[in-house]
């Protein structure tokens, strides 16, 4: 059911209350064509995001855009709480008014991680205990929706209260940052259609591959196969988008060896194959 919730365009919000007594770290990373946002009741997260890599705490809002690449682990050895909502833009597009639109200005902002004043944290979590409740699977009805819609704009309104003042204050709040690991990251985004392995891309910048490995996971969260990964299967996704290509030449272009590779990988990272992806989404180039 998750999964089929946060895929599937059919469905149009999904939203989760998880509590976690022991560490967990995600199998692998993931996007989705629903925006996320995503709250930390308890404990301590490392969260990657697009490209950068994020240390979340209680109290935390992440703001995350469709088609975005995300993954989190554990910091500690011990357990979370926290909030996660997905919602289709397009499906909410019709309710909003011309001045309701800017309710989303927080997914274009530079600025993922957003940090929940003390005095408001007890309302977040109550709004998104209600926004919860109104999105039982048991009932609906147009009250229960409309009753979405307005607390969905709430908690974006709040989102960008808080982004907004965040911004003035410590724009990069956050951020794991490491000038050797950009470099290796820019590298990749250059060259992944080609043959790439730890030890190469180590070889590249003169380092060990031992030493690239350790530093690569603590700075992203990912090791540098799963980034390497990462970023072939946006390019397919884009290529999957826009073109005819058959699976085996978009694989190829993508930098992955096999096509069966590819459907393994992509598959992890979207929930559906190829040929299922680019017959739900494919929107451009009938």
């Amino acid at each position: 059911m998750v999964h089929e919730a946060i895929y599937s365009p059919h469905i149009d919000l999904f939203v989760e209350l998880r509590v976690r007594e022991d560490s967990y770290e995600m199998r692998s990373f993931h996007f989705h064509k629903k925006h996320e946002i995503y709250y930390l009741v308890q404990g301590t997260r490392r969260y990657f995001i697009g490209d950068t890599a994020y240390l979340i705490n209680a109290g935390d809002l992440v703001i995350i855009p469709s088609d975005q690449i995300h993954k989190t682990s554990s910091v500690e050895q011990s357990g979370h709480v926290r909030y996660v909502v997905n919602f289709s833009e397009d499906s909410f597009a019709p309710y909003f008014s011309p001045s309701e639109t800017l309710l989303m200005d927080c997914f274009s902002r530079q600025m993922p991680v957003i940090r929940v004043p003390m005095r408001k944290r007890r309302l977040v979590e109550d709004l998104m205990q209600r926004l919860l409740q109104a999105s039982s699977p048991e009932e609906d009805s147009p009250m229960l929706q409309m009753k979405r819609k307005i607390l969905l704009c709430e908690l974006l309104l709040y989102a960008n209260e808080f982004a907004y003042e965040q911004e003035q204050a410590e724009p990069v709040y956050g951020r794991v940052q490491n000038e050797l690991i950009q470099q290796v990251q820019q590298y990749i985004s250059t060259h992944y259609q080609e043959e790439l392995t730890l030890s190469n891309v180590a070889a590249r910048f003169y380092i060990s591959p031992s030493y690239l490995s350790r530093l690569f996971r603590r700075v992203t969260n990912l090791s540098i196969v799963e980034y390497i990964n990462g970023v072939r299967v946006m390019a397919a996704k884009n290529l999957l988008e826009t073109t005819h290509l058959r699976i085996e030449e978009l694989a190829a272009q993508s930098g992955f060896s096999t096509s069966a590779h590819f459907t393994r990988v992509f598959k992890q990272g979207t929930g559906l194959s190829p040929h299922q992806y680019r017959k739900m989404y494919q929107t451009r180039n009938p």
